[in-house]
């Protein structure tokens, strides 16, 4: 077990099977390269990325994909080789988000995630070349994006199940076992 004092959660005890080794360190900590993913709470989407060389030194993490589904790394095999995935399933990708005073204004990391592979427990920090993603993209704002997306959706097909259900032959919407006929006939 290593013990480590940490700022956030006070002394903690890590197993040595549950240290993530980041070799090449984070952008501006490359001297740190050994973690803990810790829990925020058990209902959070949030992870604590905590060094344990350095015990004031913590990130927050989030999956991308739960405020961005379209989110992609498009990287070449020689950029994680370090890692040795033995398949794109065994990435775990992450993201480091900012949490200022006021949550609405929490930004993620998109151009620069961080991929783990975690059989081995490596990670790598990668810097991603497509101009899409920001280093401070807003999480509310695209949550209330993809919101309204949702409901959008949502209202459409409630919709096409409404006109499915107004097409349904009128036997079928009474219960009735032969179609109602109209018969018409020429007033005198």
């Amino acid at each position: 077990m290593i013990q480590v004092k940490t700022t956030r959660f006070g002394e903690i005890e890590v197993r040595e099977s549950d240290v993530i080794e980041l070799p090449s360190g984070l952008i501006g900590f490359p001297e740190l390269t050994n973690y803990v993913l810790l829990d925020h709470d058990k209902e959070s989407p949030f992870k604590w990325l905590q060094s344990l060389q350095d015990g004031g030194i913590a990130f927050v993490l989030i999956n991308p994909l739960l405020f961005n589904p379209d989110y992609t790394v498009e990287v070449s095999e020689a950029e994680v080789s370090d890692l040795r995935l033995g398949s794109e399933d065994d990435a775990v990708i992450s993201v480091i988000v900012t949490m200022p005073s006021n949550p609405q204004n929490m930004t993620a990391n998109l151009k620069a995630p961080l991929v783990f592979n975690l059989k081995n427990r490596r990670g790598k920090q990668l810097i991603l070349n497509n101009p899409a993603y920001t280093t401070r993209h807003n999480v509310m704002e695209e949550l209330k994006k993809r919101a309204a997306e949702i409901d959008a959706s949502q209202a459409q097909q409630l919709i096409d199940k409404a006109k499915m259900e107004a097409s349904v032959p009128l036997k079928e919407a009474v219960g009735g076992s032969k179609p109602a006929k109209v018969k018409a006939t020429k007033k005198r």
